[in-house]
């Protein structure tokens, strides 16, 4: 993530404990991949039990990258007043 916007200037690091509230948002954002992925394998396949663990470790971690990012950009726009 940039450190500075690059059309306003609005600094994107206000200070250093803004983003425990990101954290919030990020576990949002995994509740909603664990339930997405468990009630997707449940209605389609119906699996043994391991294979929802496996299955809801492996979206997690591929949706690490997305959930990170736009957890921060979520609580800067919407709850940090930019």
């Amino acid at each position: 993530m940039n450190p500075r916007c690059s059309q306003c200037g609005a600094s994107f690091t206000p200070e250093p404990g803004f983003y425990f509230g990101a954290m919030y948002v990020s576990y949002i954002f995994s509740v909603v991949i664990f339930a997405s992925v468990y009630v997707a394998l449940s209605v389609l396949f119906d699996p043994p039990d391991w294979v929802y663990v496996a299955s809801i470790i492996v979206s997690s971690v591929i949706f690490i990258p997305l959930s990170f990012k736009y957890s921060r950009v979520i609580w800067l726009y919407y709850f940090g007043g930019l």
